[in-house]
């Protein structure tokens, strides 16, 4: 549907996460035969679509260009040598590209020459938002490759996780960018504000939108079962949940609600002895990192470096020995991990649906010997009972049912293990849960936030803009340090003193 009559149309193609938009994109790319410029949501992403392009391509590897905060590809013709310079690699050449005309700026190495003052050459560069949409001022590397990227006339652009695309930092990418054909490509075009419509005039009208269902049946994705397992707060917890006005405090009293801690266990464990594949996510980081060491899982949040996050994955895909990993936000998107088949959610971003369907795609990847049908990926939400978390999890789930998924509920996780056989853990005890309790009443508002995501990556940390933009109200407590001190009531025997402790 994006080509006729010889031209390429720009829009939007929405399809579920693994059922093949990086290669519906990449097909593009190549029907189109003329410079492709790539923007992704993060470093991980860039990798892993220069990597497709040459897996699905026979672009020389020299043709397929990087542009992020750690690599920037761009080669610029040495007079000395009649040969093209690295910008960075060769030395000296940083040092005079500033003087250097842009349509001698090169972003591949090999390639035609300019001619009368136009670039010719082709090939396709990747890229992020942030790197293109930055508005404040860079070094002489990004400026030039700058230059170079605005200088010439590129044949498509294609925007991944399209829907992104209408926040204010991103919007500047269209509108700075020569393009022919603009393709943008998302499993979810759905956003929690009234600017999903503003990417149809920054792009163009829905080309294509798969029914999920139907791609399940035909096994192009993986059959999926989804369960909402309710967990009820321990007295401890629900009581000090009563009593709290701070959102960010009553978010980490369900989130590390320690039969919440429990039910994830008991999942964990089973899946792990069937041989699955198990991410564990969590939007909030002192939650994921306290689930991580209790469980000694390796986690990655949004400050975790790029090559870590890297080694951690390959070692998820490739070892037997690390079935399991923790995930914040940041994987909700662009991170390919096919081998996942179990998601288990221990805290999420309040109601947001496109989330949902978004970690949902983490598990869609068809599985190896499948039969079509037939149930070989399972999604957990762990739900405290009667608390904010419910009403949130019916709001998150409404796009999921509106293309057809339904929810089952189990009410008693531990009778189900019990019964099927499985082994059952038990809940904390109480002394656990008081030091639990105690952590979360020492946490300040920022340790009960959910972590921001639209800035999360290192380009946006190389420019100054780790985290976005966070404005946290503090009670007059908090401005004197007051918010951290602790008082509990705890029993002590007859005669020995009261009050409590701090």
């Amino acid at each position: 549907r994006m080509f006729g009559n010889g031209r390429a149309r720009s829009g939007i193609i929405v399809l579920p996460c693994g059922s093949g938009k990086t290669l519906v994109g990449i097909a593009a790319a190549n029907t189109v035969k003329k410079p492709c410029l790539v923007l992704c949501t993060s470093g991980v992403s860039v990798t892993q679509w220069r990597n497709e392009f040459l897996r699905w391509t026979d672009l020389d590897p020299k043709r397929v260009g990087v542009f992020t905060a750690q690599r920037k590809d761009l080669w610029v013709d040495d007079p000395r040598t009649g040969k093209r310079a690295h910008l960075i690699k060769d030395p000296g050449t940083l040092d005079r590209v500033a003087s250097v005309p842009d349509h001698d700026l090169h972003l591949w190495e090999d390639g035609e020459a300019s001619e009368r003052g136009r670039v010719r050459e082709g090939g396709v560069l990747v890229t992020t938002f942030h790197m293109i949409g930055f508005g404040g001022s860079r070094g002489a590397a990004g400026d030039a490759v700058m230059r170079a990227i605005g200088s010439r006339d590129w044949g498509l652009l294609l925007l991944d996780e399209v829907h992104v695309a209408p926040a204010a930092t991103f919007r500047r990418v269209v509108h700075l960018v020569r393009s022919h054909a603009k393709l943008g490509l998302t499993a979810t075009l759905v956003r929690e504000d009234d600017k999903i419509d503003d990417l149809f005039y920054l792009i163009g009208p829905k080309l294509y939108e798969a029914n999920w269902l139907d791609l399940q049946r035909q096994g192009s994705i993986a059959t999926v079962k989804c369960q909402d397992v309710w967990c009820p707060m321990t007295a401890p917890f629900f009581s000090e949940y009563l009593k709290q006005d701070s959102q960010a405090k009553r978010l980490l009293l369900y989130a590390l609600n320690p039969v919440k801690m429990r039910n994830c266990e008991i999942l964990m464990r089973s899946h792990e002895r069937r041989g699955d594949k198990i991410i564990i996510f969590s939007d909030n980081i002192l939650t994921l990192e306290t689930y991580a060491k209790r469980f000694d899982r390796p986690c990655i949040h949004g400050k975790v470096p790029e090559k870590d996050r890297e080694r951690i994955l390959a070692r998820f895909r490739e070892d037997e020995r690390t079935p399991t990993i923790f995930l914040s936000a940041v994987g909700d998107t662009s991170i390919d991990i096919p081998e996942a088949n179990v998601i288990i959610q221990v805290n999420s971003h309040f109601g947001a649906r496109r989330q949902e369907a978004q970690r949902l795609g983490r598990i869609l990847r068809p599985k190896k010997g499948s039969v079509p049908g037939v149930v070989n990926a399972f999604m957990y939400t762990l739900i405290s009972r009667d608390t904010d978390e419910q009403f949130y999890s019916a709001k998150r789930q409404q796009f999921l049912i509106d293309q057809g998924y339904d929810f089952e509920v189990i009410d008693a996780l531990d009778e189900r293990a019990e019964e099927a056989g499985e082994e059952v853990v038990d809940v904390m005890s109480n002394e656990r849960q008081i030091d639990l309790l105690r952590m979360i009443l020492a946490a300040g508002e920022d340790d009960g936030a959910v972590e921001k995501v639209g800035l999360d990556d290192e380009d946006a940390v190389a420019m100054g803009l780790e985290g976005g933009f966070r404005m946290t109200l503090k009670r007059a407590s908090a401005l004197s340090g007051g918010d951290t001190d602790i008082y509990m009531e705890t029993s002590v025997p007859a005669g020995g003193g009261g009050g409590g402790s701090g």
